[in-house]
C-alpha cells in the first residue's frame, strides 16, 4: 500500500501503521485500460474500490443509450453497493473511462475474530456513510434542479468532471442529451 492510499484510509479512520499493514493482503492493486470493464452487468461485486489513478464511470444500459450514475476519480472510493450488500447481480457496470490504477479492497475477507477488526469495521461504516451521501448528493442535484443548474453546479462544485469527462458522458449524468447541454453551454458563455 502507498503512503497516498494509506492517507486515504487514515482520512476516513484512524489507523495506526500496524493496522494499516494488517490490512495490506486484503487490498490489491490492479490496472484497467481504457474501457475495460471491472463489473459487468449482472456479476456480483464482492469488493470495495479506490481509485489511486485514472476515473471510472457507473452506468446502466438503457434500451441502447448509457446512463451515467456517477464518476470516479483520483482518492475516491465506489463500489456498486446494490450488489455488494445484497450480494446479488448487479445492475450496473464499472468501467474505466481511461487507464485506471484501481485498488480491489477485499473487505470480506477480514478475519471477524481478529483484533483489528473493530477498527476496520468502522472505516467500512463510514466509507459506506460517505457513499451514500454522494448518492443522495446526486439524486438531490436530479430533483430539485433545471438542467441548467445541474451544469451550473457540475462547474461549481466538480470541474475535474468537466475537464475529464466527454460531454456526451457529462450530459447522460445531468439527465439530458448531449444536444441539450451544447444549447446550455452556448447560454453560458
Amino acid at each position: 500500500m502507498t503512503p497516498a492510499i494509506k492517507s486515504i484510509f487514515k482520512s476516513i479512520s484512524p489507523f495506526t501503521e500496524e493496522e494499516l499493514n494488517f490490512l495490506e493482503p486484503y487490498i490489491k492493486p490492479v490496472v484497467l485500460r481504457k474501457n475495460e470493464t471491472l463489473i459487468a452487468e449482472g456479476q456480483i461485486c464482492k469488493h470495495i474500490f479506490l481509485v489511486e489513478q485514472g476515473c471510472l464511470r457507473n452506468f446502466y444500459n438503457n434500451d441502447g443509450s448509457d446512463v451515467n450514475l456517477n464518476f470516479t476519480m483520483e482518492g475516491q472510493f465506489f463500489t456498486s453497493f446494490e450488489s455488494y450488500a445484497n450480494r446479488e447481480p448487479s445492475k450496473i457496470i464499472i468501467q474505466a473511462m481511461e487507464k485506471s490504477l484501481v485498488w480491489i479492497i477485499n473487505s470480506r475477507a477480514f478475519p471477524k475474530e481478529h483484533e483489528y477488526y473493530t477498527t476496520f469495521s468502522t472505516f467500512i461504516r463510514r466509507l459506506f456513510i460517505r457513499l451514500l451521501l454522494t448518492t443522495e448528493e446526486h439524486h438531490n442535484m436530479m430533483r430539485m434542479n433545471t438542467p441548467a443548474e445541474r451544469y451550473e453546479y457540475i462547474l461549481k462544485n466538480k470541474p475535474e468532471m468537466i475537464q475529464r469527462i466527454p460531454l456526451t458522458h457529462v450530459a447522460s449524468y445531468i439527465g439530458i442529451t448531449r444536444e441539450t447541454l451544447s444549447r446550455i453551454r452556448s447560454n453560458s458563455y
